[in-house]
């Protein structure tokens, strides 16, 4: 009886939400992009690394609108040491919001992000090595331009704070490709 009793509740509350399903004016669409270029490092990281490479790939989602969305991304990061041979390694993952502003469809819009992230930073010199897991804190600006059918160029540079004993902070600046979305 009780199974019964359950499977009434089930199909009842499905057979309520599918037509609110439609009236309801939030919807999402997924999208997913790589990209790469440059690692510039800044404030006392500057003073010890040079420029160096980063590549990332991300997934998300937008809102019906466009406006607001998340995403989660994957960044690896190197840059090489002033007069010393080796090089610092950041491999991490961000959680962000992000903040498209303007009416879609546009062909050339901006967006702001933000978020959180964990990243490995290693250390690579003659003399030995060394790692560390850490908070990372990020936060930027880019812009997208509508390419195709579901298709953008972006661009997009963000501030990336690794939070070991001494923050490392780098400018990873990123060309790159995105599909999906709005």
């Amino acid at each position: 009886m009780k199974c019964k009793s359950v499977g009434l509740v089930a199909l009842g509350m499905m057979l309520v939400a599918v037509p609110l399903a439609g009236q309801t004016d939030i919807k999402t669409r997924g999208y997913f992009g790589v990209g790469g270029g440059l690692s510039i490092p800044v404030g006392d990281f500057a003073d010890a690394a040079k420029t160096g490479w980063v590549g990332s790939a991300f997934g998300g989602f937008t809102t019906k609108g466009g406006i607001f969305g998340g995403r989660a991304d994957l960044m690896w990061a190197q840059n090489g040491f002033d007069g010393v041979d080796g090089h610092q390694r950041f491999l991490g993952a961000n959680v962000d919001v992000v903040l498209t502003p303007g009416h879609r469809p546009a062909n050339v819009h901006p967006y702001f992000l933000a978020g959180v992230g964990v990243y490995n930073g290693k250390t690579s010199v003659s003399a030995g090595s060394g790692d560390a897991t850490k908070l990372a804190l990020n936060a930027g600006v880019g812009v997208q331009i509508h390419t195709g059918h579901r298709m953008d160029v972006f661009f997009e540079g963000r501030i990336v704070s690794f939070r070991a004993s001494d923050a490392l902070n780098f400018l990873p600046l990123t060309i790159g490709l995105r599909w999906g979305g709005i």
